[in-house]
């Protein structure tokens, strides 16, 4: 298996993407591989450090929207 092939399985894993044959496959070559481990782990903490972030739109891109959706129903009406 080449790694981009790998590091995309390792991905699928991490989001529970892979049917259970690849999964044992997979867990697998994480077992045996120190690399792979590693680089599992740390897919693991980028995935939850990006679940963990909260981003507010920019006040100005909600005014331009606000003022899109207005200008809309006015011209529906």
């Amino acid at each position: 298996m080449d790694y981009t092939s790998t590091l995309h399985n390792l991905i699928q894993l991490s989001y529970s993407e892979l049917a259970q044959d690849e999964r044992s496959t997979v867990m697998d070559q994480i077992t045996t591989s120190d690399e792979l481990c590693d680089i599992f782990s740390e897919i693991e903490q980028i995935k939850s450090a990006m679940d963990s972030e909260m981003y507010s739109p920019n006040p100005t891109s909600v005014r331009i929207v606000l003022e899109e959706s207005q200008r809309s129903e006015l011209e529906m009406h």
